[in-house]
């Protein structure tokens, strides 16, 4: 049948893609000599060599391109053929190039690749996070015991992250841990897996599990963490996370325009992929319509609102601790965190976070405000004086601060008053033995 219709036996339909366009393989390697991008060349000597190179010059009237190698030239005889390994939108690409001749001091010629080649090392894309950014993440074995930790997003895709650990605690006493790989051995299960501050996102939450945990040499240590339980809508938030940074998130090679040609359209900005970008400077604001799916089976919220056992006056309650918004400042990621999450265990599900005085002075502008949470010390600034100039804005009249303090004595408490603080509230915060039912006169959820 294949021979019939002009198949010979060696050709596959469902076979893996390759990009033979010579104007797009032309395209590519004057990118790759735009954002001076670094390849590794595979010279198949005895013993093979691995060595780092640029593209420097394309020429596309002989169709030969430049590499300049910037400690060793391969010994290569004309006809030679070596493989290129180079990163491009986000992926990885393989080509076969055949050596020509010397080149100017420390550059060889070769000749254009006919073909270039999927190379990725994943079965899921991922998009590189740069230093520049805020992205973070905290992790925790469980929210009420266990090991906790939190660091800066490295990288991330569908399905899942690599985390780069800062600091990590027993949850348990809030007790500080020297961080080291043994801390989340592969194959642990994390109960909760926050990812915060990604650009124009809400916080994702889900759970997961610990794919690696390993440090080199005395670096940082790493984690990789394979994402689980994602709900609809941060899937769908991440997938459009993933769609903006990825164009060719779909398995499609990039289309690329010739330098010079008269459609030529404007410049693209380097991925973040191959370079480190700098961020916009508009926060990142939660959108109330982006809180947790509370609607979602196994979410504490809905289980209580449909719990044909539980009474109709607490079902009542849960609904109006739903409606309510709070602002936590807090710089640290997990000790916010662990806030938040105590907070939504009790039925709170609308949070605006933030880390400094700045981003949650737009935050506040943003909704109505319910009540704000600050900590105790907020980057140069005491939780009193980022108090006093939330009362100084005038629209904040009325809304209540809480202010979260280790050890609480009456002169500390009286500072906090005099400061527009209305309550202090002891850490570690004890929910169910104080703060829930402050919260809930306060916010006159219930009888005073």
């Amino acid at each position: 049948m294949l021979k019939r219709f002009g198949f010979a036996k060696s050709d596959h339909i469902d076979r893996e893609p390759v990009q033979m366009d010579v104007q797009q393989i032309l395209a590519y390697l004057e990118e790759l000599a735009r954002l001076r991008t670094l390849l590794q060349v595979h010279v198949p000597s005895d013993p093979p060599a691995l060595l780092s190179a640029r593209v420097e010059l394309v020429n596309d009237q002989d169709f030969l391109f430049s590499l300049s190698f910037p400690h060793q030239v391969p010994r290569l005889k004309p006809g030679e053929s070596v493989e290129l390994n180079f990163p491009l939108a986000g992926m990885r690409f393989k080509a076969q190039a055949t050596y020509h001749d010397r080149g100017r001091y420390m550059e060889s010629l070769f000749k254009v690749p006919r073909a270039v080649h999927f190379a990725d090392r994943r079965s899921a894309m991922r998009t590189r996070i740069g230093s520049r950014e805020k992205a973070s993440a905290a992790v925790f074995e469980s929210f009420f015991e266990g090991v906790a930790a939190s660091g800066r997003l490295l990288n991330i895709s569908m399905e899942g992250l690599c985390l780069r650990m800062e600091k990590a605690i027993q949850v348990q006493g809030s007790k500080r841990l020297a961080l080291h790989p043994e801390l989340f051995p592969p194959g642990k299960e994390l109960q909760i897996v926050r990812i915060m501050n990604l650009p124009h996102l809400p916080t994702i939450e889900c759970s997961g599990e610990v794919r690696y945990c390993a440090s080199t040499a005395g670096g940082p240590v790493l984690m990789g963490i394979r994402l689980e339980g994602i709900g609809s809508l941060d899937h769908g938030n991440l997938h459009k996370f993933m769609l903006r940074r990825l164009p060719t998130f779909g398995r499609a090679f990039p289309s690329r325009q010739r330098r010079g040609s008269e459609e030529e359209a404007p410049e693209e900005e380097p991925d973040a992929s191959d370079q480190e970008t700098e961020t916009s400077t508009e926060p990142a604001v939660i959108d109330p319509a982006f809180g947790d799916e509370v609607d979602a089976p196994g979410d504490p919220v809905f289980d209580a609102l449909e719990s044909p056992s539980a009474p109709s006056e607490d079902r009542l309650l849960r609904l109006r601790r739903r409606g309510k918004r709070f602002l936590v400042i807090m710089p640290d990621d997990l000790d916010r965190s662990i806030f938040v999450c105590t907070l939504h265990v009790g039925g709170y599900t609308c949070f605006f976070e933030s880390r400094n005085l700045v981003h949650g002075l737009e935050l506040s502008k943003k909704a109505k405000l319910d009540a704000i949470f600050l900590d105790q010390q907020i980057g140069p600034l005491t939780g009193n004086e980022v108090a006093q100039r939330l009362r100084k804005m005038g629209r904040l009249e009325g809304v209540p601060i809480f202010q979260l303090m280790q050890a609480p004595d009456v002169r500390a408490v009286l500072s906090a008053k005099a400061a527009g603080v209305n309550h202090v509230v002891k850490v570690p915060v004890d929910f169910d033995g104080e703060l829930k039912h402050l919260l809930d006169r306060t916010l006159g959820l219930t009888k005073q």
